[in-house]
């Protein structure tokens, strides 16, 4: 999309500098930026240094003439900018083949400079209306990747209660895991509620800071987490406490995540284990910590990326696979950060993996 805080830029490519000239003097005085190009090889070569946002192009040009030029910024990436070609030509061969390299229009010289204007102007309206559609289709996908995600969580949760609940023998594990399933329940409905209050400042949700114990972001945590290590014989270790300025609700949800892959990818009945503590650099931080098969040296590089899986097919769980969508670290990785923090991984000594989360102990404002 053309940025509304600049001119949008025009490429004029044309061989003859009176062209250029005349064309590039008419759209200065509209109020555009001009890039000109007096060759096919020099219009693709300005257009991959600057990208415009139109294309004014001369279709009888030697060497590449504007069809060939056409079709090389499309193979290059420029699909998505309109291209008009100003020719001479009243040949309707070279029209259609002029249409088929990826035209949107035509001008036809000589020409009234209010048409050429207009024409200009009204591609460059559609080509903004396109990329605000596009920038709401990626949005919407963006907010259902996240709801999808954060549901996963408490929803699974319940999930695994409910399963142990038909074998619980007696009347306290029973009230227990009752008590698992409502507290999951609720947590995806707050989320839900949260959620349809509506973005704030432009995120895809709001984020309210305020003094948390991390000491009890993690036990919340564990205990919504607890049914799904209980189910692989493993056990969920809290130590230490340090006070942040974070959302409780996001920062419960960033060591839900942590604890979910930890639980998913390390050994059957090996512990979990979260230490907290404070920083000499005025944060608050909390390391969570497995005797998994921790991250290949290959895979580091994009472990915070969308979509990116933790582990190659011949580290990952038996059963992890299926329910990794490879999200879950680019989100955290983002709530983190916009809750003025750090999350990192690193190795474990001894085997398994570190990942760490530091948060300010004072409010962070997010530059503007």
């Amino acid at each position: 999309m053309a940025d509304e805080a600049r001119a949008p830029l025009v490429l004029v490519a044309d061989d003859r500098d009176i062209n250029l000239q005349l064309i590039g003097d008419a759209l200065e005085q509209a109020g555009y930026a001009i890039m000109p190009a007096r060759s096919g090889d020099e219009a693709l070569a300005r257009a991959k240094a600057r990208r415009p946002d139109l294309v004014l192009l001369d279709i009888l040009m030697p060497g590449m003439d504007g069809r060939a030029t056409c079709r090389a910024l499309r193979e290059a990436g420029f699909a998505d900018v309109p291209v008009i070609f100003v020719t001479g030509a009243n040949d309707g061969t070279v029209l259609v083949d002029a249409f088929a390299a990826g035209a949107v229009d035509y001008i036809t010289k000589p020409f009234l400079m209010e048409e050429l204007l207009a024409r200009v102007r009204t591609h460059l309206d559609l080509k903004i209306a396109r990329d605000r559609l596009a920038e709401m289709v990626r949005e919407r996908e963006e907010v259902a990747h996240i709801v999808a995600h954060d549901l996963k969580n408490p929803i699974g949760a319940v999930l695994f209660a409910a399963r142990l609940l038909g074998d619980a023998r007696d009347e306290k594990r029973r009230d227990e895991l009752l008590g698992d399933i409502v507290g999951g329940a609720e947590q995806a409905l707050q989320f839900i509620q949260r959620f349809l209050c509506g973005p704030e400042e432009g995120r895809l949700r709001g984020y309210h800071p305020e003094p948390i114990e991390l000491r009890e972001v993690a036990v919340h945590a564990a205990r919504a987490q607890k049914p799904a290590a209980e189910a692989r014989g493993m056990d969920i270790v809290v130590r230490g406490t340090a006070q942040a300025c974070a959302d409780p609700f996001v920062a419960r949800n960033v060591v839900q995540n942590l604890l979910s892959n930890a639980i998913r990818y390390a050994p059957e009945r090996s512990p979990v284990e979260i230490e907290i503590s404070d920083t000499r650099t005025g944060h608050a931080r909390l390391l969570v910590m497995d005797r998994g098969p921790g991250i290949p040296d290959a895979m580091r590089g994009r472990l915070f990326r969308r979509y990116a899986r933790l582990l190659g097919k011949e580290a990952a769980a038996p059963a992890a696979a299926p329910h990794s969508s490879g999200l879950g670290l680019a989100i955290a990785k983002r709530d983190v950060m916009q809750m003025g923090g750090h999350l990192w991984y690193e190795p474990r000594v001894g085997g398994g993996a570190v990942f760490g989360i530091e948060l300010p102990k004072q409010a962070f404002m997010e530059a503007s």
